[in-house]
């Protein structure tokens, strides 16, 4: 018996040890562990870039230097480190992102549920309201946002989470229609279980999978957003550095033959964004 029990043992650390989050690695598909290893690095890169930027992002040296001579991605047409700007303008755009995304995942989370449960003619109401805000452009909306409420970095997180609320509520809304046609619901509620148990115990547990899988290319997309509001002029002002100030500043240079200046903070913005949509 002793020995039988000493087998099951090995048997259950070694299943632990396959389903470990390292053995999850080793399953992973090639092109998601390299994902996964770049969204690291940049995360990595942006949270400890105070010890590893080479200069201040805000320190004037030579302006227009080619990669190499003591900066590696160059300078820019005010002379200041290229790289430097890049890792602390991560911590931004990351804050944005994922900020951004937070948000929109709570308060859509929230309204597609209430819209889920509620009467039909309250149903109609949620959903239509969010129709019309998804019918305005996102930049146009957020740009007006902005320019009320500020350039500040929580104004670009409430103004880019505002536009993708609307995407959330109707993926959560959908999701837990679909489950509350399940027989598994259907036997719950004839079992005579609340209806708010029944949403946070069985329904919202099933309904994580697909809206995280959503949620986190979202997160993407708000990196892209910011980009996009700040090369318009809505963005983050300088002197603080995003990625989207950094490519929006190199405009004048790439015209001029300097494609340093838009090519490094291009491809990490590009890089980031495919990491999370692998």
């Amino acid at each position: 018996m002793v020995q039988i029990r000493k087998k099951q043992v090995e048997k259950l650390e070694e299943a632990a040890a396959k389903g470990s989050t390292f053995g999850g690695f080793k399953k992973m598909k090639t092109a998601s562990k390299i994902a996964l290893v770049i969204l690291v690095f940049v995360v990595l890169a942006s949270v400890f870039a105070n010890f590893i930027a080479p200069h201040n992002p805000l320190e004037i040296f030579n302006a227009r230097q080619a990669p190499g001579n003591g900066f590696i991605f160059g300078t820019d047409d005010k002379g200041r480190d290229i790289l430097s700007r890049m890792l602390y303008g991560g911590q931004y755009s990351l804050v944005i992102g994922f900020g951004a995304t937070g948000m929109a995942l709570l308060c859509g989370s929230i309204i597609g549920a209430i819209a889920a449960v509620s009467r039909k003619a309250v149903s109609e109401v949620i959903m239509r309201v969010l129709d019309i805000i998804m019918s305005f452009p996102g930049i146009a909306l957020a740009a007006v946002f902005v320019s009320i409420l500020g350039n500040s970095v929580p104004s670009i997180i409430f103004a880019i989470g505002f536009m993708y609320t609307p995407q959330i509520a109707r993926i959560v809304r959908a999701n837990i229609v679909s489950e509350y046609g399940e027989d598994y619901v259907r036997a719950t509620i004839v079992s005579g279980a609340r209806a708010p148990w029944i949403l946070w115990k069985h329904v919202l547990r099933n309904c994580i999978a697909p809206i995280m899988v959503f949620t986190v290319t979202l997160v993407a997309d708000a990196i892209i957003f910011e980009a996009s509001l700040t090369f318009i002029g809505a963005g983050i002002a300088e002197p603080t550095p995003t990625w989207g100030n950094i490519l929006a500043d190199a405009r004048a240079g790439v015209l001029a033959g300097r494609w340093w200046q838009a090519f490094f903070p291009g491809l990490a913005i590009m890089m980031t964004c495919l990491a999370l949509n692998i």
